[in-house]
C-alpha cells in the first residue's frame, strides 16, 4: 500500500475518493466500493472514446487546415471539452498544475536528452534558419504535447488509479497513449514500446512534481528539439520546418530516435532518477 501524499490542503490519500481541495467526489456520494472500480473504467473509456470522436469530427471540420499535424493539434486541443466534467467525477492523484521538485525533473529529462544531443552535434548539422512557419509548428506542438499529457497523464491516470493504487493508472493510461500512435507512419515494435515507457515516464514526472506542468514542458520539449532543431523525425511524423538539418542519416529508422534502443535505455534512466525520488518521501 502506498503512502498518503501532504499538500497544502493537508493529508491526501492515494485511492481516496475525495479530491485534492478535500471534497467529496461522485464516486464517494453514489458509488459502492465494489461499483468504484466499475465506474472508474466506465468514465475513463466514454472520457477517452469521445475525446477520439470529437477530435475527428473536429478534424473534418478544420479540413482547410491540410497539415497533419496542424490539424490534429487545434482539433484535439478543443475535443479536450468533453473531459473535463467526466474528469470531476473521479479523484485526483495528483494536482494539475503542481510544480514540485522542479530539478529533480530537470535531472530526468536530461539523462535521456544528453545522449541525443550529443549524437545530434557528432553527427554534423546544417543551419537552415527559423521563421514564422517554424513558430507556427513549434505551437502545434505544444498544443499536441498539453493535449496528450491532459489526457493520459491527466484524465486517463485519475480514472484508472483503482483503489489505493496509483499505479495502475499509470501503467493503463501509458498503454493508451502508446496506441495512440500506433497509426503513425513507421511504427514499430520498438517504437511503440518505447512511446509506453515514454507515457510512464511522464507519469512519475506528474507524481513527483505534483502536477501537469514538467510533462507538458518536457513532453513539448522532446518533440521540438528532435524534430524542430535537429530534424528528425518525430514519432513517425516528418517535414516539419527545421532550425538544423543533419548531415549524415541518424542510427534510427524513419519512426524516429523513439524507435532506438538508446531511447530505451535513456528513457528507464530517467524513470529511476523520478522513481527514487517518489519512493523517498
Amino acid at each position: 500500500m502506498e503512502k498518503g501524499r501532504k499538500g497544502n490542503h493537508g493529508s491526501i490519500q492515494v485511492g481516496s475518493t475525495m479530491n485534492m481541495n478535500g471534497e467529496a467526489t461522485f464516486l464517494e456520494k453514489h458509488c459502492s466500493p465494489v461499483a468504484r472500480p466499475f465506474f472508474r473504467l466506465g468514465i475513463a473509456l466514454a472520457g477517452f472514446i469521445l475525446w477520439v470522436a470529437l477530435q475527428r469530427f473536429l478534424s473534418g471540420v478544420l479540413g482547410f487546415i491540410e497539415n497533419c499535424i496542424l490539424n490534429l493539434s487545434v482539433a484535439g486541443f478543443i475535443a479536450l471539452i468533453v473531459l473535463f466534467p467526466l474528469w470531476k467525477l473521479v479523484p485526483e492523484i495528483a494536482r494539475r498544475s503542481g510544480r514540485r521538485n522542479g530539478w529533480t525533473a530537470i535531472a530526468a529529462s536530461a539523462v535521456l536528452f544528453i545522449p541525443f544531443i550529443f549524437i545530434a552535434f557528432s553527427s554534423g548539422l546544417e543551419y537552415a534558419g527559423a521563421g514564422a512557419e517554424w513558430l507556427l509548428f513549434a505551437a502545434a506542438l505544444f498544443l499536441l504535447a498539453a493535449t496528450e499529457e491532459i489526457v493520459c497523464r491527466g484524465f486517463l491516470m485519475d480514472a484508472l488509479s483503482f483503489r489505493k493504487i496509483r499505479l495502475t493508472g499509470l501503467l493503463l493510461s501509458s498503454l493508451l497513449f502508446a496506441m495512440l500512435h500506433l497509426g503513425n507512419y513507421n511504427a514499430s515494435f520498438t517504437g511503440i514500446a518505447n512511446i509506453f515507457l515514454a507515457g510512464a515516464l511522464f507519469g512519475f514526472m506528474r507524481l513527483v512534481t505534483d502536477g501537469l506542468f514538467y510533462p507538458i514542458l518536457f513532453h513539448w520539449f522532446w518533440n521540438l528539439v528532435t524534430g524542430m532543431i535537429f530534424g528528425w523525425n518525430v514519432s513517425g511524423h516528418d517535414l516539419l520546418p527545421t532550425i538544423f538539418r543533419p548531415l549524415t542519416h541518424p542510427p534510427w529508422g524513419g519512426f524516429g530516435p523513439e524507435e532506438s534502443i538508446l531511447m530505451t535505455i535513456g528513457t528507464l534512466g530517467a524513470i529511476a532518477v523520478l522513481m527514487k525520488k517518489y519512493y523517498s518521501y
